[in-house]
């Protein structure tokens, strides 16, 4: 018995491929690399300063260019499928800037950082690993990514996310770093994040990795930047259509870089309270932009990414657990290839916490467990029960398999009659959490290293992070 929800009409889907098309071809989109514009040029397109103008054939022949899947492989040389039918994939976070533990906030450091990656490898929601897990201020910026790098390859084993910053030089060395350490240059070993600025720009660093990444055969995820009534239209239709525009640009260069690189296509904007001017990426009209992301993904092909853990609350409350569920939800019923930033955010993806990083994880375990529906039998009937027992009989008894495989037993929720939770000093759910991921990054256990690696990690690594090689 399967669940879905989809959004739009297929003439409406038409409407705006086609709104999308003419964006492309009359309004343009700016890519901040002359490399990028004259590679554009070369391919026929018309330029303009740099602003290019992508006719239908340049998008369509893109298109067909595209992998409707790709592999990504980690350092052990195991790998996920993305796309092409492939159970979902769960990503980290990318990108949190202060870090919420228990009921206070304090801004990123190393610990957490390491605390963070020790709790993704640890999960069994999470299957890809991220160097951006958190943002940080306190390593110097032109050792930013070198050092984000070698601390995921230092605790991860799980396939990750790439380097997407610091330009060419930075982007490039990051991944030769990542192919050396792997002992694997010819399969696609990353994932890196390319988000468009707003509304039809692509910045210069963003050109620089979609390069170097694409020419190497690995995967880039293009991310449109659009946030309604700001960087877009205050229309649904508006925000979105200019979103899809950017996003199929960036896709178009990564075909042009290289014909049959793959890529990932996310075309979800964030809602804007007008009140605040603030991101609302927790509001309810998320469901019909990552509804029309399914709907355009398979329209073009794409293998693609929608929702996400956030919510624009600040803390664990109604708000965060109704945001986040809607969000974790949305991409199951939408059968998405990957759910991007899947446990842990806060407050607009600003945060990141660990109590909700465990709540976070069940979340999706009830979700994946909707997703398998429930079997319709002569077996799951029960008549004969129902025929022994008569009108006036119960049920009651020892619990049967049955029950344990279409029932959801939760660790964490409280179901506790009124009186044993109150004789129980009226536990809640906030309360079962914190021990669980203090368990977890106090069992994990790190993977070997070899020399070689120890001198990889050495080469990435400030000197004065070389205690934890």
């Amino acid at each position: 018995m399967q669940i879905h929800y989809s959004i739009g009409t297929d003439q409406e889907i038409e409407q705006i491929h086609e709104m999308t098309v003419k964006i492309l071809s009359e309004v343009g989109a700016s890519f901040h690399s002359d490399e990028a514009v004259e590679l554009f040029k070369k391919h026929g397109a018309k330029v303009d300063g740099q602003t290019v103008y992508i006719s239908r054939e340049m998008l369509e022949n893109a298109l067909k260019t595209v992998p409707k899947s790709y592999d990504l492989y980690n350092r052990d040389g195991e790998y996920i499928t993305v796309g092409g039918g492939a159970p979902m994939v769960y990503e980290s976070c990318y990108g949190p800037i202060y870090v919420r533990q228990g009921d206070r906030y304090e801004q990123s450091n190393h610990e957490h950082l390491v605390n963070f990656h020790k709790l993704n490898e640890t999960s069994k929601v999470i299957d890809m690993s991220n160097p951006y897990v958190l943002d940080f201020q306190y390593v110097e910026p032109d050792k930013r990514q070198q050092y984000a790098l070698g601390v995921a390859l230092k605790y991860c084993r799980k396939p990750m996310d790439g380097i997407v910053l610091g330009g060419e030089k930075v982007v490039a060395e990051c991944l030769e770093a990542m192919q050396q350490f792997y002992g694997i240059k010819d399969k696609t070993i990353l994932t890196g994040m390319a988000c468009t600025v707003g509304p039809m720009q692509m910045a210069q660093d963003m050109c620089e990795a979609v390069k170097v990444l694409s020419a190497a055969g690995q995967a880039v995820l293009f991310v449109s930047g659009v946030t309604l009534g700001a960087s877009g239209p205050q229309t649904m239709a508006g925000a979105y259509t200019l979103g899809n525009a950017m996003v199929l640009a960036g896709i178009v260069y990564s075909q042009l870089v290289r014909p049959g690189a793959p890529v990932l296509y996310c075309t979800r904007f964030s809602s804007n309270d007008m009140r605040h001017l603030a991101p609302a990426y927790g509001g309810i009209e998320a469901m019909w932009a990552c509804a029309t992301t399914e709907r355009m993904a398979r329209f073009y092909g794409l293998p693609y990414q929608t929702g996400v853990s956030n919510t624009e609350s600040k803390v664990l409350d109604i708000q965060c657990g109704a945001e986040t569920f809607m969000n974790i939800l949305s991409a199951h019923l939408l059968h998405a290839d990957l759910l991007p930033m899947a446990c842990g955010l806060l407050d607009s993806m600003n945060s990141i916490g660990y109590e909700k990083f465990i709540w976070d994880e069940e979340c999706v375990l009830k979700c994946r467990h909707l997703m398998e529906g429930y079997e319709v039998s002569d077996e799951t009937f029960r008549f004969d029960e129902i025929k022994e027992k008569g009108t006036m009989g119960n049920y009651l008894g020892r619990v049967l398999p049955i029950y344990r495989k279409e029932f959801f037993e939760p660790k964490y929720d409280i179901r506790d009659p009124h009186n044993s939770w109150f004789a129980n000093s009226c536990p809640i759910a906030e309360d079962r959490l914190t021990p669980v991921w203090q368990k977890r990054i106090e069992e994990y256990t790190e993977p070997d290293l070899d020399e070689d690696r120890k001198g990889i990690l050495r080469r990435l690594l400030p000197e004065e992070y070389h205690s934890i090689i």
